[in-house]
């Protein structure tokens, strides 16, 4: 009975170690799924994972830069189309001013060609005081035309200050949640590798 025993506990302790050594070689070579006595070993791959992670991270920041040079390119889209149309309302009004001048230069012309100092003297007054007329037609409409397409400069100039402020927060913002997503991606595989 004695010798039953022993060879009863020789054969757990040899089957024992058979499934030490069989856990302890899985271990070691990192087998991805050991089958040791019907249970599955996990097998985490964290540089796996941490690649995919900063994968995703990468595509995030490319994708946030895109956007943002899209949408800058959009503000300035839209402020240089702006200025254009500003430029070509003015047209006329310069136009105007172009031709109100050149009739001041004509009326001082005419002058010019008469030979009796009475007449020029003459023609110099009436036209001086039409040319008086037309000058401060044109002042006026110059001022009025400068103040106004300043306003609108700087307008253009607000909006495109602004837009490209929002783009530049979007832009941030995406580079914040990219970044947020892969610090919760790092973390993820960290526990998992635990």
């Amino acid at each position: 009975m004695e010798s039953l025993r022993k060879v009863a506990r020789t054969e757990t302790s040899s089957r024992l170690r058979w499934v030490l050594n069989i856990f302890v070689i899985s271990l070691y070579w990192g087998y991805s799924e050991g089958f040791i006595g019907g249970f599955d070993w996990p097998t985490p791959e964290p540089d796996l994972g941490i690649d995919e992670c900063h994968d995703e991270f990468t595509i995030a920041c490319a994708n946030a830069s895109m956007v943002y040079s899209d949408s800058y390119d959009l503000c300035e889209l839209n402020a240089n189309e702006t200025i254009i149309h500003l430029e070509v309302d003015v047209e006329l009004e310069r136009l105007q001013i172009e031709l109100a001048s050149g009739a001041v230069c004509g009326n001082m012309r005419i002058c010019d060609t008469l030979v009796d100092d009475l007449e020029y003297f003459k023609c110099i007054n009436e036209n001086g005081t039409r040319n008086l007329d037309i000058l401060t037609e044109i002042s006026y409409n110059a001022s009025r035309s400068y103040t106004r397409l300043h306003e609108d400069y700087d307008a253009v100039q607000r909006t495109f200050l602004l837009c490209s402020l929002d783009a530049q927060k979007n832009y941030m913002e995406d580079l914040r949640e990219a970044h947020r997503e892969l610090t919760q991606c790092r973390s993820e595989i960290d526990e998992l590798s635990e």
